[in-house]
């Protein structure tokens, strides 16, 4: 994520956070509302939460332009807070779950992860691993 290499290398503590964007109906099929976003750390405060990816969507959904005031809105909201739909899977890369899979780190958790026999399961593979996650309130 170019949000935190950026934070980084001005020597801001930057951390990238992955999860699942939630339904806001019961029944709704959250199977590919996989969604990441940043935090960067605050002293004094703590870890500030970021989501441009979120302006950006919110701007192709309702036709914004840059100039429009609703963007600066936007901004200032996904700036230091984030909306209430979503769930935070995993933080960072190079995952070991507890108990510990067989095998290399997780480099990230917003897919379920699967091992059989020792071996993990291609998460990415449609074919070979499937599966679906349901939103209910």
């Amino acid at each position: 994520m170019a949000i935190n290499t950026i934070a980084r290398s001005a020597g801001v503590p930057a951390r990238e956070i992955l999860g699942l964007r939630l339904g806001k109906e019961d029944g709704t099929d959250i199977t590919s509302w996989q969604h990441c976003w940043a935090e960067f750390y605050l002293p004094g405060t703590g870890w500030i939460a970021v989501d441009p990816a979120d302006v950006r969507k919110a701007m192709l959904k309702q036709n914004l332009v840059l100039d429009d005031p609703k963007v600066d809105e936007l901004r200032e909201y996904f700036f230091g807070s984030l909306d209430p739909n979503r769930i935070r899977m995993s933080e960072g890369r190079d995952l070991i779950l507890n108990p510990p899979q067989q095998g290399q780190a997780i480099n990230y958790l917003m897919y379920p992860f699967a091992q059989v026999g020792g071996q993990t399961i291609d998460w990415l593979d449609p074919a070979t691993f499937k599966y679906r996650i349901t939103f209910n309130k």
